[in-house]
């Protein structure tokens, strides 16, 4: 009996540990809930927990590649509202947009279709405006509909932004890396970025697109270079402004918030030997205005040394390939994964 109780608050501790325990640096901490979700995964399953957004009713969307519903919708307490989206394929990105005189969802297809079993396809995604209750209203027509791609070039979108007008970008970053300008009608404004090896404007694996619009009259479009361990920025036109250096991280899309730019790590390179680590990620957290690390929830303390960052590795073993992030307005962040055994988001309370 005593040995049966001394098990049972072991199992409690541990329990408490993995569900509160400290990530973080500096004043920039925060408590770790990792059963926040409190979906079904019967009623409405995962393969990836792959980006979020919040609509105008405080609402966090989960966008899934999972065929039975492309949208979960949750409570910021973690309650489970519904889901709904069944057979729209390949959800990678989400945002929010004006259409038709109401709030819908922007959903990125990225080409890499799933099945009930996990099966992967490869095919050329799509950019869909779909309502919040699953209707696709709108399709953005792809360069290959509008002769800009030959039939060798894949087009398989990883990410969108949308712009105070309603204009909508497009990373193409498992295809051309290039950048795609569209006006919400389907108009194609402009083609921009792709690989430029050996350059400063390259992007290899552009896997986020965002807007830094602080400054309203020189609106910035960041994009994350994967592959290079950086984050690039550009004016809306493509002309390139600058990047950051993120060595050891493999970085996705840029989030802004208040005065900190957050990402996701979706891999960590192995502390002194350079390679990819497979099952790491953290979370970077960036002051906006000098775009130097502050703090790093699930990796080591971030270092300068001559004003460059110090190679930053995965510390703690709390997330598996941290896919994207959304941080709400009291600075909590909500971190889906991919490839983490199908399980949902954790939620990061500020502490």
């Amino acid at each position: 009996m005593r040995f049966t109780v001394l098990l049972t608050l072991l199992a409690s501790l541990i329990s408490i540990q993995a569900d509160d325990h400290l990530l973080g640096h500096g004043s920039l901490k925060y408590k770790v809930q990792k059963t926040w979700c409190k979906a079904d995964p019967d009623k409405a399953p995962v393969h990836n927990a792959h980006a979020m957004t919040e609509d105008n009713k405080g609402q966090i969307y989960l966008v899934t590649d999972h065929p039975a519903n492309a949208f979960i919708v949750l409570k910021k307490d973690g309650s489970f509202v519904r889901s709904f989206g069944k057979g729209i394929p390949g959800g990678h990105g989400i945002d929010l947009t004006d259409f038709k005189g109401a709030e819908q969802l922007v959903h990125v297809d990225c080409g890499w279709h799933v099945d009930h079993l996990g099966k992967y396809t490869r095919t050329n995604g799509a950019i869909r405006i779909v309502s919040k209750k699953g209707k696709v209203l709108s399709k953005l027509p792809s360069p290959h509909e509008l002769g800009k791609f030959d039939d060798k070039t894949r087009y398989q979108p990883c990410d969108i932004a949308v712009t105070k007008d309603g204009d909508i970008l497009v990373a193409d970053g498992y295809g051309s890396d290039k950048v795609l300008h569209y006006k919400s009608d389907g108009t194609l404004v402009s083609i921009w970025g792709g690989k430029n090896p050996g350059q400063p404007d390259n992007l290899s694996n552009a896997h986020g697109i965002s807007i830094d619009d602080a400054d309203p009259a020189n609106p910035k479009v960041w994009v994350s270079s994967r592959s290079q361990n950086q984050l690039k920025y550009f004016t809306m036109d493509g002309k390139y402004l600058g990047s950051v250096d993120l060595p050891g991280a493999y970085a996705g899309q840029a989030f802004f918030r208040g005065d900190y730019i957050y990402t996701g790590v979706c891999w960590s390179k192995g502390n002194g030997t350079g390679k990819r680590l497979g099952q790491s990620g953290f979370i970077l957290i960036l002051d906006r205005k000098t775009h130097k690390v502050v703090s790093a929830p699930g990796g080591q303390a971030p270092a300068y040394k001559e004003d460059r960052l110090i190679p930053i590795f995965q510390k703690e073993k709390t997330f598996d390939h941290l896919h994207d992030l959304y941080v709400d307005a009291k600075g909590d962040i909500y971190a889906g994964e991919w490839n983490a055994n199908q399980r949902y988001p954790y939620k990061l309370i500020l502490q």
